[in-house]
């Protein structure tokens, strides 16, 4: 008998009542009240700042470190309360406070970063060298730099406060119309109407033929119907974005973005060519598994739907159990951490109605906790993502010991761990396993989740750029938004796929995001750059444990290039690295082929 493991998290261990709570409450009032105090003692302190004294400058750093520590607490809780349960409107007239809450918190951080830019070069070596300085000193050398290439802080201010109801309400408008979007679709004989989300899983996992094939036209019925709004909405977010890079002078439409994930484009370029120098092996898992599908016309959900479905279901208590042996076994400090964060109740993962779709490991800086947020319905699949939030919430473990400015990471190092963890978990798994039609089923799990970052992410960053590049030129119509997607995709697939998922960009909500240009692209180096971490781990395994938890202390203090050279030994200018990091996808590859060449031979 399965042991009964709890599937709920317990929020109100951070703040009692959820949207309602007190505590929450008091959190934002006094936020809101020392930001206005904070904003004041810039204005009270301007004379001191001119002359240059190191000591209150730092004071207003360690206050603005403290607020930031504050309200990234009190937003990632509204997500969590938010996702729990999305019928709650309470929680969006708390999430529109936290918005304003964040442009004020902006509009101090310019004020810092203009203070930071100010000081003369001598006394900034002075500063920077300071004992309390140095742990955040990569984060406000950055922010230093960053002045340059801005508008003068009145402007800035300006821009960050008309975002609320501009590029960041625009977002919300996303949010909103997508959560909205219903798709009918017939389940034991009755037309039902779902979430894209739910019409998608059907779609994708359903073993229902009839099921999918009715989940599959209901998602492009719905979409086709919406198109021109969720088109507009992009337009506006696109067009805020670039009228907010002409008035700064920007003419890199990525430099925003290889800013904020510590990276450089060259990385990009390297990346991408050495993705493109493996494309045939991808292709050819591609071209198998349509042959394996024996379908006429070839469409994207054959991509994704698996040939070979697992052939038991995985209890809860089952992958609790698979996940901390093999956590336990590469370190004990991470089996530990693991165990707690069942126990403490930081999961949620229960199959129920008016959850939100998809997934997220949530930083509670204040509390050093986190939360994790999934819907787990007994697959393969769910205990990789389990697994893969585990990594987050290890990774913010060691971070929270580190002030809330050396916390601050891309996303090119935020899936360092998660990705780690999936492979540790997955990896184990599928050599363990005897029977040939639950390896294979396995190894598809393992090529989805890659081919997803080396194909369809890749894909969508050079979609979106070529989107941009055309908004330039004014808006754009869906029928022009379809022919730059399906371009994007044709040139990885090279015509394979008769049709394509050509309205994923309503549903891909990175595209919406008012703060992240390019998110797509991020997850794609995460990706490999965790990936090329685990090889090494299993080249070096001596001493790796140390090397791999400073490595994820660090993440916040250094590129991802320094990250390379400190903790691993390696240039990431240099494409040895990246065609390493594919070895595990395309070792993965080579044995569904050579598993599944006899279930080909079958059928011809």
């Amino acid at each position: 008998m399965n042991q009964t493991v709890k599937q709920n998290w317990n929020l109100d261990s951070l703040y009692e009542g959820g949207s309602q709570s007190v505590e929450l409450g008091k959190l934002i009032d006094r936020l809101t009240e020392n930001l206005h105090i904070l904003s004041k003692n810039f204005e009270a302190q301007e004379a001191a700042i001119e002359k240059k004294e190191l000591q209150k400058i730092l004071d207003i750093v360690y206050q603005f470190q403290s607020m930031l520590s504050e309200w990234e607490e009190l937003d990632e809780f509204l997500i969590c309360v938010y996702a729990e349960n999305v019928k709650d409107s309470a929680t969006f007239v708390l999430m529109d406070q936290s918005a304003k809450i964040k442009v004020k918190l902006d509009s101090v951080k310019i004020s810092l970063d203009h203070v930071l830019a100010a000081i003369p070069e001598d006394e900034w070596t002075e500063f920077i060298n300071l004992e309390a300085v140095e742990p955040i000193s990569f984060y406000l050398e950055k922010q230093r730099q960053a002045v340059h290439d801005q508008l003068p802080a009145e402007m800035e201010r300006l821009i960050s406060v008309l975002s609320v109801n501009g590029i960041k309400g625009w977002e919300e408008q996303h949010q909103l119309m997508l959560s909205q979007l219903r798709v009918s679709i017939k389940i034991d004989g009755k037309i039902t109407e779902v979430s894209i989300g739910q019409a998608l899983n059907h779609a994708i996992y359903s073993k229902d033929q009839d099921l999918r094939q009715h989940a599959i036209q209901g998602i492009k019925v719905a979409c086709e119907g919406e198109a021109a709004s969720f088109a507009s909405v992009w337009n506006r977010i696109a067009g805020s974005r670039l009228d907010i890079y002409e008035q700064r002078g920007w003419t890199n439409q990525l430099k925003e973005a290889v800013e904020q994930n510590d990276l450089d484009e060259k990385t990009i370029h390297t990346v991408l060519a050495s993705i493109d120098q493996n494309k045939k092996i991808y292709q050819a898992y591609i071209q198998r598994k349509l042959q394996l599908s024996q379908t006429k016309k070839t469409s994207w959900f054959d991509l994704v739907a698996p040939v070979f479905a697992p052939v038991e279901k995985v209890s809860y208590a089952e992958a609790r159990s698979l996940i901390l042996k093999q956590f336990y076994r590469f370190n004990e400090k991470l089996g530990h951490f693991a165990e707690m964060a069942f126990e403490a109740g930081w999961i949620e993962t229960e199959n129920r109605p008016n959850k939100a779709e998809g997934g997220f490991c949530a930083s509670m800086p204040l509390a050093k906790e986190s939360r994790i947020f999934f819907t787990y319905r007994e697959t393969y699949q769910d205990v990789v993502t389990l697994a893969h939030e585990l990594g987050h919430a290890y990774h913010n473990f060691i971070l929270h010991e580190e002030p809330a400015l050396a916390q601050r990471k891309g996303t090119s190092v935020d899936e360092t761990a998660s990705t780690f963890m999936e492979n540790l978990v997955l990896d184990t798994v599928i050599n363990q396993t005897t029977n040939e039609l639950e390896k294979l089923a396995l190894l598809e799990i393992k090529i989805k989740n890659g081919l997803m970052y080396v194909g369809t992410v890749p894909n969508m960053f050079r979609f979106e750029q070529a989107f941009y590049e055309k908004r330039k030129n004014g808006p754009l119509n869906v029928e022009e938004i379809k022919l730059l997607l399906s371009e994007a995709e044709n040139s990885f697939y090279e015509g394979e796929i008769e049709e394509l998922a050509l309205y994923k960009w309503m549903y891909t909500v990175h595209f919406y995001d008012a703060e992240k240009p390019f998110y797509n692209i991020p997850y794609t180096i995460g990706y490999l750059f965790s990936n090329g971490i685990y090889e090494l781990a299993k080249l070096e395994p001596s001493g790796f444990n140390e090397r791999y938890d400073e490595l994820l202390r660090n993440s916040g203090r250094m590129t991802v290039k320094q990250l390379a050279q400190t903790f691993l030994g390696r240039d990431l200018s240099m494409s040895e690295f990246w065609n390493a990091s594919q070895q595990s996808l395309i070792g993965a590859i080579e044995e569904y082929l050579r598993l599944t060449e006899k279930y080909c031979n079958e059928s011809n």
